[in-house]
Order: structure tokens, then sequence, then C-alpha cells
């Protein structure tokens, strides 16, 4: 299963940066520049957030 970007869904790739939101979105961090920080949970490359929440489904290589 490939996760996409919330905004401009594009596979999101190892190295992107990302923003996870309070709804667990997954964006780039240049397509959720307009996020509220109070929505933001976390921000990190695709793979450390994968490695960190494990709900996303994908298995860490």
């Amino acid at each position: 299963m490939a996760i996409r970007c919330g905004d401009c869904y594009s596979l999101l790739e190892d190295q992107d940066h990302v923003v996870l939101d309070e709804f667990n979105t997954l964006r780039h961090t240049y397509c959720g520049y307009d996020l509220v920080s109070e929505l933001v949970q976390d921000v990190g490359t695709y793979k450390n957030i994968k490695e960190k929440y494990q709900f996303f489904g994908e298995e860490v290589k």
C-alpha cells in the first residue's frame, strides 16, 4: 500500500520531509505550509514518521 501526500497526491518517498496532522494525514512540508501549528502532531522525514507511527501499515526496510 502506497501512501500519498494529502494535498498534491504524489507518492511519498522515504527522504521526503512531511507533516503529520491531528487527523493522521501526511503532507509534504511545502504542501502543508498553511496548517495551523496546533494541528501539527509531528514533522520529519517520511521514513522516520513510518518508524514512529506503525499505523501507516508499511514495513520499514
